[in-house]
């Protein structure tokens, strides 16, 4: 299913608590949050606590939201305030008082960084789920899994050949939309990933 965002009928399942449109929901928002917690509290359990339990306090307050922009900035916002409770409360305190001394000073700023290419994330991981099956497939073996060309091909049952024109395929299609949404730095990024996927068969 194709991910559409600001889908009045993800925002409809999710108030009415259908499992599908919360899974749409989970699957779309879930990694780049991870990324922005572990980012922030440099605890990657404690990082993803946080994330499912502000998945909870976002069920429980599904009838307060009627689109998918208030719906992100909900979870990232309770994401960001629980981290910084979290840096407040840790044990490890001491070691970072300075860091905690200035967050205080200016927390509107807390995370912004982060957020930035959490968001990225967010873009990337929804438009790899709008990739054809095949192409998807390939895609997440090696770029999420870690996968090698070559063992995804025997994994397939397809040539290496094949593995890598999809991958091209799928780095081709990420590198337009994020030209679209004026992400340069990370299209050329993108773009330079494809050039090595062209000559290169790992």
């Amino acid at each position: 299913m194709k991910f559409v965002l600001n889908n009045s009928n993800i925002i409809n399942g999710f108030r009415n608590g259908e499992e599908v449109a919360c899974r749409q929901l989970y699957a779309l928002y879930y990694r780049p949050l991870c990324y922005f917690a572990q980012k922030l509290v440099h605890n990657k359990e404690e990082a993803e606590d946080i994330v499912v339990n502000t998945f909870l306090k976002l069920l429980n307050k599904k009838n307060d939201f009627d689109n998918l922009p208030d719906i992100k900035s909900f979870l990232y916002q309770a994401v960001r305030n629980t981290c910084f409770d979290f840096l407040r409360k840790s044990k490890y305190r001491d070691k970072a008082n300075k860091e905690i001394e200035y967050l205080s000073e200016a927390y509107e700023f807390f995370g912004e960084e982060e957020m930035i290419t959490a968001n990225v994330l967010q873009i990337i991981y929804a438009e790899v789920e709008n990739l054809p099956g095949q192409c998807k497939q390939i895609f997440k073996s090696i770029f999420i899994e870690g996968k090698s060309t070559s063992v995804v091909a025997s994994e397939m049952g397809i040539s290496t050949q094949t593995v890598l024109n999809q991958k091209t395929k799928a780095l081709q299609k990420l590198r337009l939309i994020l030209y679209k949404e004026g992400l340069y730095s990370i299209a050329l990024f993108i773009y330079c990933l494809s050039c090595i996927t062209c000559n290169h068969i790992s």
